[in-house]
């Protein structure tokens, strides 16, 4: 029931948005130019290829073999996925029951689990520290140091609470291929990568504002944007439409954007994210077909 709830209330915020900003977030969006879309859709090829390439690395440093078209395929079907339906990880879901582990097509579920678990996780954190190493960044080139202290305060208690996790020495199988996934080389090559796709996301995110005529400030946006994209991740919403507008809201004068700018560059976000995992709607239809 308060997942429901919480489905009908991100869909309300979505319609009171529309209702207040309506006319003007239509009138920003006649502006759009559709030159930007061919750029956006091959930094989507490119990050989903690098996502796919991610989860097959860390599944094969667990004694898991997952076949890198696969995992191409099987990744976009779970972006298509995740667009239109509720939670925003039912994709993850799909992918996780359906991939072959070590080319079996049954009896990996475990392992397939832990991979995308520890996929999204890599995804999470380096969206994480982007944010805070940028909101750093922002806060020095604005002279705000008692701020960037706060923030570099923040950094080092991490440092010190990971340390500690990383000293846990309990005996489980599970939390040792995590220490194992997230330590040594192998932590290097995964973020590095989880860092790239990051980067991907910002500037979509930038290049949607660029498409519609606006004046951004680029390291404003590299810092705010993160918020706007962690938001979507709640599985509190389909697709991440209604809290995804909410965010870009709620930091419209962060990003030095009026609201219904801001709620716009959220909304054609939105739609290109849509249309750039519609590969994942072939391959979902192409599978399901060669079941009959």
């Amino acid at each position: 029931v308060k997942k429901v709830f919480n489905y009908i209330l991100s869909l309300l915020l979505m319609v009171i948005i529309l209702m207040t900003y309506g006319n003007d977030i239509a009138a920003i969006i006649t502006r759009v130019d559709l030159v930007f879309f061919p750029i956006i859709l091959l930094i989507s090829i490119l990050q989903y290829a690098l996502s796919a390439w991610r989860w097959s690395y860390i599944a094969s440093k667990t004694q898991s073999t997952i076949k890198y078209t696969d995992a191409i395929r099987y990744y976009y079907i779970a972006g298509f996925l995740n667009n239109i339906l509720p939670t925003g990880i039912i994709g993850d879901i799909y992918r996780t029951f359906n991939i072959k582990v070590n080319n079996q097509q049954s009896g990996n579920i475990i392992k397939s689990l832990q991979s995308v678990i520890f996929e999204r996780l890599s995804g999470q954190i380096a969206l994480g520290v982007t944010f805070i190493f940028s909101l750093e960044i922002y806060f020095i080139v604005n002279e705000k140091y008692l701020a960037s202290l706060y923030i570099f305060s923040f950094i080092i208690f991490v440092i010190i609470l990971l340390k500690l996790v990383f000293y846990y020495q309990k005996k489980n199988k599970y939390i040792i291929n995590f220490k194992y996934i997230f330590s040594g080389k192998r932590l290097y090559k995964h973020f590095l990568l989880s860092l790239i796709i990051v980067m991907t996301y910002i500037i979509t995110y930038i290049i949607c504002a660029y498409s519609l005529n606006l004046n951004i400030d680029l390291i404003s946006f590299f810092v705010f944007a993160p918020i706007i994209l962690l938001s979507m991740a709640l599985p509190i919403s389909i697709g991440g439409w209604g809290v995804r507008e909410t965010a870009a809201l709620v930091i419209s004068f962060l990003l030095g954007l009026s609201v219904s700018a801001s709620v716009t560059v959220a909304i054609v976000y939105g739609l290109t994210n849509l249309l750039c995992s519609l590969p994942g709607a072939y391959f979902f239809l192409s599978r399901q077909q060669s079941k009959f």
